[in-house]
């Protein structure tokens, strides 16, 4: 993608591809040479429903804060360790389920209408795999494979530390299973469960 993506901050838009891997049992982030670039604070949300995304510095890059007993399914993510509404960077919001898939909307917080969203993710069976995508359009912007952690390949350009935070909040979810068979498909579809997320 030739147009930079800066959504978290454009140090962490490279001009070249990044591949990352991200130890889902750590809630930490390495980069090809094993360096950890990311921790969170927590491997699930905390008590009070919020959790950090750090670098390896222990300089705090984000806040990711949920409310489990919201029906909407949102996660709305700060600058720093803030949950001020003034701080808002952007949120996340499920949209849809299918058998096998789970979607998700991403705002910026400049998006106050909400009428298209800014990027949409798209995530296969069981956290197989996620593809995060420009608006509604076709162009992609990151991948996600599910090989025991996620293994993630981030286009040029594009804020990688934006990635993870998404990547982040997708960690924690219950994502649809993938369907066996036509006969238990309204099975799955009522045992399909995401967790809650809404500021």
């Amino acid at each position: 993608m030739a147009k930079q993506v800066s959504v978290i901050n454009s140090s962490y838009c490279a001009p070249h591809s990044v591949t990352l891997q991200i130890n889902t049992e750590e809630g930490a982030t390495y980069n090809e040479k094993d360096d950890r670039l990311f921790y969170t604070d927590d491997t699930f949300f905390t008590l009070h429903n919020r959790r950090v995304l750090y670098d390896d510095a222990e300089n705090p890059i984000v806040t990711l804060y949920s409310k489990t007993v919201s029906l909407h399914g949102r996660c709305n993510v700060f600058k720093g360790e803030s949950t001020d509404s003034s701080e808002l960077l952007f949120s996340v919001k499920k949209i849809k389920k299918s058998p096998g898939i789970t979607k998700l909307n991403v705002f910026l917080a400049n998006n106050q209408d909400k009428k298209k969203s800014d990027f949409r993710m798209i995530i296969f069976g069981s956290k197989r795999s996620c593809t995060v995508y420009a608006g509604e359009s076709p162009n992609i912007v990151a991948k996600m494979e599910n090989n025991g952690g996620f293994n993630v390949f981030v286009n040029p350009n594009v804020d990688y530390a934006f990635i993870v935070a998404l990547l982040m909040i997708v960690k924690d979810m219950n994502c649809c299973d993938e369907p066996q068979n036509s006969t238990n498909t309204n099975k799955t579809i009522s045992a399909l469960k995401i967790i809650s997320l809404s500021f």
